[in-house]
């Protein structure tokens, strides 16, 4: 499953100018996760971060198990900022289209079932928004993006077939946000036209609106039509 390398390698280089502070995989990492989505009220609130937060699922090797911040930890952030949550995760290299497809569904269920204690974060799939409030509390007691990263990598680790995961964290003030915005919609295109393609939709390509992403991403095109029977 190679269909989101092209982004993986997009976001490498979109980041790559930008001070990055990398933090091992902590699979012991003591945080509370409530089981549930805490409300955390306003003015409760230390601040929050609104952007994005995506998925780039891959079975080519990414590397050791990691969390990257750019720019400001959740301790020195003094208000509302600007963020995106980027998750690379390697899966095993599995033949057949549908299992995989299927997988990936299933990792990106994993983050509706994520709860950290003092950390509210709510998302929608179709946009891939991602808004977290961090409460005063969790801020007190010393949570920070390596905890939060590291849980969300144990998380997805709970699937067998997942390999490893590398998680970015970006506040810098001179990322391009834009940029995150760009890659989380053509992700979310890439996985759109999966649907149609794993759900045996045909259609007359010449019309269909996903036909650029057949186009431009490798192997969607022949997927396409294996799936349809023109193969």
């Amino acid at each position: 499953m190679n269909f989101f390398d092209n982004l993986i390698d997009e976001i490498k280089s979109g980041v790559s100018a930008l001070n990055q502070k990398n933090y091992p995989f902590n699979n012991c990492v003591e945080w509370k996760d409530l089981g549930r989505n805490e409300v955390i009220m306003l003015r409760d609130s230390a601040f929050e971060l609104d952007g994005v937060g995506f998925n780039l699922v891959t079975s080519s090797e990414i590397g050791e198990d990691s969390v990257t911040v750019i720019g400001k930890d959740m301790k020195e952030l003094k208000e509302d900022t600007a963020f995106a949550r980027i998750s690379f995760i390697q899966i095993d290299d599995v033949d057949d289209e549908q299992k995989a497809y299927d997988l990936i569904r299933k990792i990106e269920y994993a983050k509706y079932h994520f709860f950290p204690e003092g950390y509210m974060m709510r998302t929608t799939s179709r946009s891939n928004k991602e808004n977290v409030r961090v409460s005063k509390d969790a801020l007190k007691s010393g949570l920070d993006f390596e905890t939060i990263g590291s849980m969300m990598i144990k998380k997805y680790k709970e699937n067998p077939c997942v390999k490893s995961v590398k998680v970015f964290f970006v506040t810098d003030e001179k990322a391009d946000f834009k940029f995150f915005d760009e890659i989380a919609k053509k992700n979310y295109e890439i996985t759109q036209t999966l649907n149609h393609i794993m759900n045996n939709v045909k259609f007359d390509c010449d019309s269909c609106n996903l036909k650029p992403i057949c186009d431009e991403v490798e192997g969607m095109k022949e997927l396409h039509f294996k799936n349809a029977g023109k193969m």
